[in-house]
């Protein structure tokens, strides 16, 4: 609901006069979604919710599924229509690939034929916006790409759940690894104070591949990292540790398609004081959920 804050830490936010939650000008304020638009009666929504978006907004991004509906699926003109809708945004949209955007369109070759169709049309829709994000983009996985703003480290990598062959799933994920590691390498400690990766899919079996080398490396790290993901099947909004011996990796799962607008991530400034004990903010992540500008339909 509109402003319902989850907070994955101790600290509340601050309000303003009128009671409504206010940042510091140093956090990195954006909003996120995916699995949308999914039929031509969601783009007329949608495309209000993105006009709507709130001042604050830096970026947007969208976790994949953009061109989801059962007609569209895999079609060259659904990429179109989801980057014609996205474009209505006032800020810069970062997109990533989700199953029904490649790997759930059959043959290897529609699924090839399907991400290139995503490439042209979704794969660098940033480039629209005039923006100060210096984005980068891996030449070997389409849809990764990773830029540092604010001192926040932010990295996406092409994670779903449909089924590919087990080559293609080994060298992604294999590549994956290999773009995250790149990135952590290519900043110092000091010049980040977070991370949030972005991903299409929930942390599971099927991607152990990717998480596994790496989750050592994120526990030593002693930074906190985040997690973003959308919907698994009927899930819900959930926030939770998917690795025991990690604490400082945090998931989240976005609500399910069609039941809220956009939702806002707030990374809050490196060691920003808040309360009447001055503590330290340990998790910088904060979560608002917010309700849609019209009634929504689920599907």
């Amino acid at each position: 609901a509109v402003g319902v804050l989850v907070h994955m830490g101790n600290h509340q936010p601050s309000k303003g006069s009128g009671g409504a939650m206010t940042m510091s000008g140093r956090d990195v304020n954006f909003y996120v979604l995916a699995d949308e638009p999914y039929d031509f009666s969601n783009v007329e929504q949608l495309t209000r919710e993105l006009e709507a978006l709130p001042s604050d907004a830096e970026f947007v991004i969208h976790l994949g599924n953009a061109n989801g509906d059962a007609q569209s699926q895999c079609q060259e003109y659904g990429f179109e229509r989801a980057a014609a809708v996205l474009k209505e945004s006032p800020v810069p949209v970062l997109v990533i690939p989700g199953d029904k955007d490649w790997a759930a369109c059959g043959s290897k070759k529609e699924a090839e034929q399907s991400l290139e169709y995503w490439d042209v049309n979704l794969g660098k829709l940033e480039r629209n916006w005039d923006h100060p994000l210096k984005v980068d983009y891996s030449e070997d996985v389409v849809g990764n790409f990773a830029f540092l703003h604010k001192n926040v480290l932010f990295i996406s990598v092409n994670i779903v759940d449909a089924e590919t062959n087990p080559t293609e799933l080994s060298r992604r994920l294999e590549q994956n690894v290999l773009w995250t590691k790149s990135k952590l390498a290519q900043f110092t400690p000091t010049e980040y104070h977070a991370i949030v990766i972005f991903g299409h899919a929930p942390p599971s079996d099927k991607q152990d591949g990717y998480f596994s080398p790496l989750i050592q490396q994120i526990k030593e790290l002693q930074k906190p990292v985040l997690y973003l993901h959308a919907n698994s099947k009927d899930g819900t909004f959930e926030q939770y540790t998917p690795f025991e011996e990690a604490e400082n990796f945090k998931a989240v799962q976005l609500e399910k398609r069609g039941r809220e607008a956009p939702m806002r991530v707030v990374v809050m400034m490196e060691g920003e004081e808040e309360g009447e004990g001055k503590k330290k903010n340990e998790d910088p992540f904060m979560f608002e959920r917010r309700e849609p500008t019209m009634e929504r339909t689920e599907k």
